[in-house]
């Protein structure tokens, strides 16, 4: 039997979020600094983290920011991981010393191994599906045989349409080290309780 993957919920955007997420064996939740419907200011996601049961590290997830607006936000919430999201070069992952960084990769038609070879400075890779003008959270898969051979050599973590029916399967194709889940534990963009916990027991039963 593999070993259980790590488990990241992103797009958290609320304390109520935290008490639901707590009763579960979550390894990474994920805030979105990044524009969009997902969207925490620095000083929300400060008040979240109080709350959150240790042991949980806490992701934030950039795009089209700059480097000092990373900064900036990372110094003021204590992140655990830094998660880029657009066209950062190495040089970027590089410069935030003492932190996991995780370049995001989209997967459209080749192997992302390409585009992991640019980035020495990057701790992670984050695949997820290429959508057009969208940096992630589409909410769709990509053909996950394009990356079968990825974890082998890289820190993994595998996003990109995730869902109770499908994540054991993405998971036997590509072996990642974290799944990261959003959409599919939402009703009507908020995280659902009932959905997270059916999910897991789909992961615990498979992984015991």
């Amino acid at each position: 039997m593999p070993m259980r993957p790590q488990i990241k919920i992103c797009g958290i955007k609320t304390i109520d979020d935290i008490y639901k997420i707590n009763d579960f064996e979550i390894d990474y939740i994920g805030f979105v600094f990044a524009r969009g419907k997902r969207q925490v200011s620095k000083a929300n996601a400060l008040e979240i983290k109080k709350v959150l049961r240790k042991g949980i590290k806490i992701v934030g997830v950039f795009a089209d920011m700059s480097f000092e607006e990373v900064k900036t936000i990372d110094d003021f919430v204590d992140l655990d991981v830094i998660q880029l999201h657009s066209d950062e070069n190495d040089d970027f992952c590089g410069g935030f010393k003492g932190k996991t960084v995780w370049k995001s990769i989209s997967v459209c038609n080749e192997n992302p191994e390409t585009a992991a070879l640019k980035f020495k400075n990057a701790d992670g890779f984050l695949l997820d599906t290429y959508t057009k003008d969208l940096r992630g959270g589409s909410g769709k898969t990509f053909k996950w045989e394009l990356a079968k051979d990825f974890s082998k050599k890289y820190f993994t973590v595998l996003a990109g349409g995730l869902n109770e029916e499908n994540i054991i399967t993405a998971y036997n194709v590509v072996k990642p080290d974290v799944l990261d889940l959003s959409s599919s534990v939402e009703t009507d963009g908020i995280k659902d309780y009932y959905k997270i916990k059916s999910l897991m027991r789909r992961i615990k039963n498979e992984f015991k």
